[in-house]
């Protein structure tokens, strides 16, 4: 009977151990688990970008991210809503182009002429009291981080900075390109101008 005793006594304490280590293992696996994410987590938060990558920047709590574009345009490229920049007309541009010539469009008319304007200056156009001034011509349009200026002094991307006034008051104002005429930011809804296909000056 004794034996019998001992026997139940033996089996019990050996269900129990073995029920307390299943419960053990559970628990070293679920803390492990939980260890994992974590060092996901940390390691999310302090992977660094490369050197020269954008920065990311976005709304953590919805999950959606997008990379900063860059300041810098592209060099000759105009950008139609960009920050005022400073005009800054190379020397050798002021002393080699001296006058530009624009093709004007009455759109009222239905008329147009070819002017030459003095840079710097402006001139009337006919049947109205209407004026044109030529601020900058740039002969190589580029743009700059902080102005915008000539690459060079041929006519590769020609440009003018042009103002119509009305009675000596502006009325418009804006650039105007050879090649690149969807970039033009002068406007008005009766006198187009557009710069003709530009030559370098004849020596005299």
């Amino acid at each position: 009977m004794i034996r019998v005793v001992a026997r139940g006594v033996l089996v019990f304490c050996l269900m129990v151990g073995i029920i307390a280590c299943s419960k053990q293992e559970k628990k070293e696996e679920g803390a492990s688990k939980i260890e994992e994410k974590q060092e996901v987590m940390v390691e999310g938060e302090e992977k660094k970008l490369p050197e020269g990558h954008p920065a990311i920047s976005g709304n953590k709590e919805s999950g959606v991210s997008s990379v900063e574009e860059p300041t810098r345009a592209a060099a000759g490229h105009p950008v139609g809503s960009e920050v005022k920049r400073e005009v800054k007309v190379p020397n050798e541009v002021k002393t080699k182009w001296k006058s530009v010539n624009l093709k004007v469009r009455d759109m009222e008319k239905n008329s147009e002429e070819l002017i030459s304007v003095n840079i710097g200056k402006e001139t009337s156009i006919k049947g109205g009291n209407f004026a044109v001034k030529v601020e900058a011509f740039l002969p190589d349009y580029t743009i700059y981080d902080t102005y915008i200026s000539s690459k060079s002094n041929e006519p590769v991307n020609p440009a003018v900075l042009i103002e119509l006034l009305q009675g000596g008051k502006s009325v418009a104002k804006g650039w105007v390109f050879t090649n690149l005429t969807a970039f033009n930011s002068y406007k008005h809804n009766r006198y187009e101008v557009v710069l003709p296909p530009v030559s370098s000056p004849s020596k005299k």
